[in-house]
């Protein structure tokens, strides 16, 4: 059984409920129900956290839940599972929020891809940032967005030999796709916590995937 300490850093029940249900999609409740009680988290079964924001889950068991993820999966398939049910964590949930809505009814069509983007995963970042206890800022160097995580949900209290924060990756793309309207831009994970990095790190492609 995986066990990993209390961070006491928190994360909104519905982004949680929703990975669940996502993973519950592909695995079945059995399969489901077997991962959770590798990561230690038997009270998740048939009881899923609230379909709410408020911040009943620690950090410790979002990361348990993808260290069994890997555990059972291997990193390959484990990281494909977390990326998918990510993407679709996004747009079941945070997409909603009231933030980010205001945002897409902003002019964001006028504006260049990259400036687009930036402008907002800065908004996700503050949205995120102040839901959690996570902090997340964007930066831009050498015209590659860069979306920077302390804290991270995925890897927190774990160790890693390369980053492992897919779950995270599929989170962006998912973010990205909806503020390009279902374009597809490329996030790769340059550092990773749980690798020796001081913090998550990843970089967003300037132009659309084909």
């Amino acid at each position: 059984m995986i066990s990993i300490e209390k961070s006491l850093k928190t994360y909104p029940n519905h982004p949680t409920r929703a990975f669940l249900l996502e993973l519950e999609d592909v695995l079945g409740k059995n399969g489901l129900n077997a991962l959770l009680r590798i990561a230690g988290l038997q009270v998740w079964i048939d009881t899923y956290p609230a379909e709410n924001f408020e911040r009943d889950v620690d950090l410790s068991e979002v990361s348990s839940l993808n260290a069994a993820l890997d555990e059972i999966y291997g990193s390959k398939g484990s990281h494909a599972l977390a990326r998918r049910a990510s993407k679709a964590t996004f747009d079941l949930t945070w997409k909603q929020h009231s933030a980010l809505e205001n945002q897409q009814a902003a002019d964001f069509d006028s504006l260049p891809a990259q400036a687009r983007n930036k402008e907002g995963l800065t908004i996700f970042a503050e949205v995120l940032s102040a839901a959690s206890d996570l902090e997340c800022e964007v930066q831009e160097e050498n015209n590659t967005i860069l979306f920077r995580v302390q804290n991270c949900p995925v890897c927190w209290g774990r160790e890693s030999s390369s980053p492992t924060c897919q779950g995270f990756v599929g989170l962006l793309e998912g973010s990205l796709q909806w503020l390009s309207s279902d374009k597809s831009f490329e996030v790769t994970e340059k550092e990773c916590s749980a690798a020796g990095g001081d913090a998550c790190t990843f970089s967003i492609t300037e132009e659309p995937v084909e």
